[in-house]
Formats: structure tokens, C-alpha cells, sequence
């Protein structure tokens, strides 16, 4: 790092710099040749080695001896001084570090008020406390004068950390940057105005009306807020730096509400009341822009969202194209293939093994071609397609029927079928209804496993219409649960795709039910344990006058009873 080229260059910089605030604070000097009320050079180091880091310190120790062995003293009270100060810039800048943010310390309004405390109120102390020392032991002061010049020196790097080093740091961070074009006049008019009024509030303009001149001071307070909230911190930084070379000048020529002290606390005074002022605006300017970086941060938070709200529409809107293109696309080769296997039942083979071939591929075209209805279904629902025409059914007598149609057709042969069955009622589309129980006692048909038993199970809670279905299968384990209504993806590994399924039957159970203004849930003990499954439909009055004794129907195995 030492190698690096810009290292000498920062350094002469930076003491060229030390050594011209230096002698410009020492030429105000009043109380001690080598103690000023106004002392810009702690700024200057601060902002160095908040800046540049902490390797830029012998600029600092170079240019504090060279300023004060050519004002006062001898060079061991030089060089004692300049340890001072260099140690009060170390300490102050690790302490900013450390506890303030660095650099960065002016970004937030709580770090502004630590550096003031650290960097300006804290650490000024070593230097002010190492050079009166010095100067003492040197013979340069007298005991009598330490509490006059001690005070002066602290206040005088107190207040030159506040002023000069937020000007220098934003300077050297934000330089490049400039307010937009659109504000140029407004600018032109704030530094018109700041001038002004630091003109009238500490020149002799007021004095002149006969206007007290000390209660007017919180003039000089609105035009450095506007500079806060207008433009950036190093504008405003920049103004108190106008405002307070302004001030010194006036002050120093005897007018402003200062002025009545003597010399060195006028110039006390005047910087404590700037260095106040420079707090508090930059903690303004801090605020503003903790305030647009928030406002910034949710426009481009809502921009993402807006963001990937479309791309998760347009991945939807792509997936029920590809779910209808799909469907479509299917239908006319089964439906080939159903043809040509009623073409090979007439005219084909009539012996066992030829009838079961034909047998499993119309066994599978009707598996298949029930998938393709539940894509089709699916692409629909989600696109608004399905328009339901509903009416006051007995849930009882659906269902039922629906249980019916399926034994007709042999599928649940092999399993034992209890149906118990309360009548009430519910506003629902009969196709959809016998749909969605065909899709439950589909799915139990195929986890259970032969001689197994299916429950079905309708009635009524309060004002709830409850269909249940029930089985004695392999369960699902409890972290699927949870997806088992949802469309799997690629890579899904759930319960039924290792079965061999696609999985959108339940998909298109709990939309349909959700279309009737429904609700289902599943549950399960775990693997094993077999699954329920219950849809919650809204509940209605009875359309007619019905039996309300409970139904039990039994198909498959058992003998029906009533």
C-alpha cells in the first residue's frame, strides 16, 4: 500500500493543506501565539484519515511542527504539539471508525451526533491537553494562563472538527456529483440569500435600523435547513463553511451579536453558536437522505415485485397454454387408439392372452384419457374458463349416485365401499360434484391396496355441507400434506407421481371445490396409516322436504342395508 504512487501525492497534499489552515488559525490567535479560537486543521486531519486511513498521519505530524516552529517555541514544544495533535487525529478517526461509521459517518443522524461527540468534544482534549503541556514545560505559557489558553485550544479543534471536516469528507467522497440542471437558479438563490443574511446578521446592515442584532441569529438557520432538504449534505456543508467565514470576517471588524466580548471570546462564542448550527444541519441532510434512500429502496422493491408478480403470471398464463395445447393435442391419437382397439375386438384374435392385451390397452387409454380431462380441467378453471351452473342438490342422493356410477364400472370390485349418508344440501353443479367425488374415490381406489376399505361419509356441521372420504391405504407422510393439493412441478417427488400418476386430480378436486365457494383439507396418521379427505361446502335449506333418518349404503363386498 505504501508503494502506491498517489501516497506521496495525498501526503504533500494533505500537509500542504495542514500547514496553510494551521497558520491562517494561528494568525487569530489572541490569548497564546499558539492557541486560536478558530483552528481548521483538526478538520483537515480528521478528514484525512477518515478518508485515506490511518497511514496519511506523518502529513499531519510534519505539518503541525512546521506550523508551530515557525510561530513559537522551540522544537521540543514543536514536536510535543505535534504529537498532540496527531494523536487527537488518531483517536478521533478510530473512534468514528469504531463506534460512527468512518467515512460514512454523515450518511445516518445518529452517526453525525457520535462523531460529534467523539471526534470533536472527545478526542480534542489529548491536543489541547499534550500542547498546553508542552508549552508549559517548555516556558512558553505561564501556570496563570492554562485555563484560559487550555479552553481556547479545545474549543477552537472542537469547532474545527465540526465545521471543516463534514465539508472536506463529502467534498472528497461527492465531488463528482452536481445538483440537476433544474435547480441551478434555485442554488444561485440560496447562496445569494445565505449571503445575505450573514451579511445583515453579522455585518453592521441591522445596526443601521436600530434592530437588536443578538435575538436574530436563528436567521441564519432557515436558508442552511433549505440547503439540507433541497440539495445534497456538501452543499450545505459548504454554506456553513460561507456563513462562518462570513461571521469571523464581520465579527473580527467589531460588528455582529459577538462583537461586545473581547476578541477571543468573540470568536469563541461565534464558533460554538457555527459549530451548533453545522450539527444540526448535516443531521438534517442526514435525515433527508436516510428519507430518499428509504423512498428509493421501496420504489425499487415494488419495481421487482411488479417484476416477478409478471413473470410468475406469465409463467402461469404459459403453463395453462401448454396444459391446453397438451390436452388438445392428445385427444385425437387416443381417441385413434380406442378406435382401432373396437376394431381388433371384432375382427382380431379371440383367445385369453389377445383379449387381455386389448383389455390393458382400453384399461390404459381410459387412464390416460381421464388425465387429459383433468388438464383440460385444470387450464380452465385457472383461466375462468368453467362456468358453473349450480342448483339446490341433496348431497346424500349425489354422492350416492356418484359411488354408483363408479361401481358400474368395476373399479371397486376389489375393495370393501361404506357409504353412510345424512341428506342435507348445498348449491353446487351436479357434473362438477360427481367429478370431484369420482377424483377422491379415484385417488383412494389406487392407494388402497385390495380388500381394503373406502369410507364415505356426508352430512352436515352447523352450516357447513361435509363430504368425506376416507381409506385404509398407505397413508402420506406429514411433510407432504401440505402440497398434496398442489400441481407438482418438474423434480416434484410426491406420494402419487411415485405411484405413477400425474397428481393434477386433487389439484382439480380443491380448485372446483374452491370454485363452488368451498374448502377441502386432508389428513393423515402417516405412512400406513391411510387418508381422509373432507370438502366443506357452503350449507343451504332443504329444497324439498326429505327423510331425515340416516342413509347407510354398502357396495362391494358387503351386502347393502338400509
Amino acid at each position: 500500500m505504501l508503494a502506491d504512487r498517489k501516497y506521496p501525492l495525498s501526503l504533500a497534499a494533505f500537509f500542504g493543506l495542514y500547514v496553510v489552515a494551521g497558520k491562517l488559525g494561528l494568525s487569530l490567535a489572541f490569548v497564546h501565539a499558539s492557541a486560536s479560537p478558530v483552528w481548521p486543521p483538526t478538520g483537515v486531519a480528521l478528514a484525512a484519515l477518515l478518508t485515506l486511513g490511518y497511514r496519511v498521519w506523518p502529513a499531519i505530524f510534519a505539518g503541525a511542527f512546521v506550523v508551530n516552529v515557525t510561530t513559537m517555541g522551540s522544537v521540543a514544544t514543536s514536536l510535543g504539539i505535534a504529537s498532540g495533535n496527531t494523536l487527537e487525529g488518531l483517536l478521533g478517526a478510530y473512534l468514528v471508525n469504531r463506534y460512527a461509521n468512518g467515512a460514512r459517518a454523515f450518511d445516518h443522524s445518529q452517526d453525525v451526533f457520535k462523531f460529534a461527540g467523539f471526534a470533536a468534544l472527545l478526542s480534542t482534549v489529548v491536543s489541547a491537553t499534550v500542547g498546553v503541556g508542552s508549552l508549559v514545560l517548555g516556558g512558553y505559557a505561564a501556570w496563570a494562563d492554562v485555563d484560559e489558553i487550555w479552553f481556547t485550544w479545545w474549543l477552537g479543534n472542537a469547532s474545527g472538527a465540526l465545521t471543516f471536516t463534514p465539508l472536506l469528507v463529502l467534498w472528497l467522497r461527492d465531488w463528482r456529483g452536481a445538483p440537476s440542471r433544474g435547480r441551478v437558479l434555485e442554488a444561485a438563490a440560496l447562496w445569494l440569500t445565505t449571503t445575505l443574511i450573514g451579511l445583515a446578521v453579522f455585518g453592521e446592515g441591522l445596526t443601521r435600523f436600530g434592530l437588536m442584532t443578538l435575538p436574530l441569529t436563528f436567521l441564519c438557520t432557515p436558508p442552511l435547513v433549505w440547503a439540507a432538504v433541497r440539495f445534497r449534505q456538501l452543499e450545505a456543508a459548504m454554506l456553513v463553511t460561507a456563513l462562518s467565514g462570513i461571521a469571523t470576517w464581520e465579527t473580527l471588524r467589531g460588528f455582529g451579536p459577538f462583537a461586545s466580548a473581547t476578541a477571543n471570546e468573540a470568536l469563541l462564542l461565534l464558533q460554538l453558536f457555527m459549530g451548533t448550527v453545522s450539527v444540526m444541519v448535516i443531521s438534517a441532510g442526514a435525515l433527508v437522505e436516510e428519507r430518499r434512500r428509504v423512498e428509493q429502496e421501496r420504489e425499487d422493491l415494488l419495481m421487482r415485485a411488479q417484476l416477478a408478480r409478471a413473470e410468475a403470471e406469465s409463467a402461469n398464463r404459459a403453463k395453462d397454454e401448454f396444459l391446453a395445447m397438451l390436452g388438445h393435442e392428445l385427444r385425437n391419437p387416443l381417441a385413434a387408439i380406442i378406435s382401432a382397439v373396437s376394431v381388433l375386438d371384432r375382427l382380431g384374435q379371440q383367445d385369453d392372452v389377445a383379449m387381455r392385451a386389448r383389455g390393458a390397452i382400453r384399461h390404459q387409454i381410459t387412464h390416460l384419457g381421464r388425465l387429459v380431462d383433468d388438464l383440460l380441467d385444470i387450464a380452465h378453471v385457472t383461466s375462468g374458463d368453467i362456468v358453473l351452473t349450480c342448483e339446490p342438490l341433496n348431497l346424500a342422493t349425489s354422492v350416492q349416485r356418484s359411488v354408483s356410477n363408479l361401481a358400474s364400472t368395476g373399479r371397486l370390485e376389489r375393495h370393501v365401499i361404506d357409504v353412510r349418508a345424512e341428506p342435507v344440501w348445498a348449491n353446487a353443479d351436479p357434473t362438477r360434484l360427481n367429478q370431484i367425488v369420482a377424483n377422491l374415490l379415484t385417488n383412494a381406489i389406487k392407494y388402497t391396496s385390495p380388500g381394503g376399505t373406502i369410507r364415505i361419509r356426508v352430512g352436515g356441521e352447523e352450516d357447513q355441507a361435509i363430504v368425506g372420504v376416507a381409506d385404509t391405504g398407505i397413508g402420506i407422510p406429514p411433510s407432504l400434506l401440505r402440497h398434496m393439493f398442489d400441481l407438482p412441478v418438474q423434480g416434484d417427488k410426491r406420494l402419487d407421481r411415485a405411484q405413477g400418476g400425474l397428481g393434477v386430480g386433487l389439484t382439480l378436486v380443491r380448485r372446483l371445490v374452491e370454485l363452488h365457494g368451498g374448502r377441502v383439507q386432508v389428513f393423515s396418521e402417516g405412512p400406513g396409516r391411510g387418508s381422509e379427505f373432507l370438502i366443506h361446502l357452503p350449507r343451504i335449506e332443504p329444497a324439498k322436504p326429505v327423510d331425515s333418518q340416516s342413509v347407510l349404503r354398502v357396495v362391494g363386498k358387503v351386502a347393502s342395508a338400509r
